[in-house]
């Protein structure tokens, strides 16, 4: 477990220059949940660029060439992708915790602009918070696979990949199913119990980790450090 430990501290040594970029940014977040009188906006685009920080890492390790490190290491490259997965899942409960603090603060504030507000309700905030981590989380399932296959250069073009691929099935299900319909009904299930949010929303994040991880381990493991 150490070893684990140490290899998420690498890559944060390794990607702390993505991190203040990313962080720079939640400013960003922050004006658009502002402007428009949405937290949730300020919620979705702060994992979002929670992603782009995570993505970092592999940009920064590759004009380096610190992997090269791993290889003199008393390490072994299960290790070292738990060990990224910590450090992204550590940077993902982070950006979650300030896009929370950001969403309260916004209807504190005197707003320039107030267009279509959604009301900010304890079932709202939660739901939001946590419905943005498992994007999160499907983000960085998604993208790690990738870039720990190829180059992350040649992978960088797949970062949006995760938001395309919600976008198009939330059309696809919305034309030939009654999806938003039966979503309608899930959030007012999730409205009478809202303790579940936080079950559901834990769960479904670590799942979506778990079986990511497994895949990049299958993937890096023949892959030459």
């Amino acid at each position: 477990m150490n070893r684990i430990i140490n290899a998420a501290k690498l890559d944060f040594y390794a990607g702390k220059s993505g991190l203040v970029t990313s962080s720079f940014l939640l400013i960003v977040a922050f004006a658009v949940g502002a402007l428009s009188n949405i937290s949730t906006f300020t919620c979705f685009l702060t994992m979002v660029f929670a992603v782009t920080a995570c993505g970092a890492v592999f940009s920064a390790h590759e004009k380096s060439s610190s992997e090269k490190l791993y290889g003199i290491l008393p390490i072994k490259k299960f290790e070292i992708i738990l060990g990224r997965y910590l450090y992204a899942f550590i940077v993902g409960i982070v950006f979650a915790a300030v896009a929370s603090l950001l969403s309260l603060l916004i209807p504190h504030i005197p707003h320039l602009a107030k267009i279509a507000a959604v009301p900010l309700t304890f079932t709202t905030y939660w739901g939001t918070i946590m419905l943005a981590f498992i994007y999160f989380c499907f983000a960085i399932g998604i993208s790690f696979p990738i870039y720990f296959r190829f180059s992350f250069a040649k992978a960088y073009t797949f970062t949006m990949l995760p938001m395309y691929l919600v976008v198009i099935l939330a059309v696809l299900l919305s034309r030939k199913t009654n999806f938003f319909v039966g979503l309608s009904h899930f959030m007012q299930f999730f409205t009478d119990h809202t303790y579940l949010i936080f079950i559901f929303g834990t769960l479904a994040s670590l799942i979506l980790i778990i079986i990511s991880a497994i895949i990049a381990n299958l993937i890096y493991k023949k892959k030459e450090i």
